[in-house]
């Protein structure tokens, strides 16, 4: 069980989902990202994001740190 500490800094339990959560997006656009970036992604052709990008865009705009792998496929 992970600890956190809360506003008063007390520790406190932390509950973790026991399941990875899958989150549907199947374009920049979709991660509300500022329209000065998207005009950026869309001016380098870019589609659609990866996984990881998917994943860790939403949790980095929240603040949260994040750390990411990816496996990449070079066929």
């Amino acid at each position: 069980m992970k600890r956190k500490l809360n506003e008063n800094d007390v520790p406190e339990a932390v509950i973790e989902p026991t399941s990875k959560t899958t989150l549907t997006v199947s374009s920049f656009s979709d991660l509300g990202l500022d329209s000065r970036l998207l005009q950026a992604v869309t001016k380098q052709k870019f589609s659609a994001p990866t996984p990881v990008q998917a994943r860790a865009i939403p949790l980095a705009l929240s603040g949260k740190d994040v750390l990411g792998k990816s496996n990449i496929d070079h066929t």
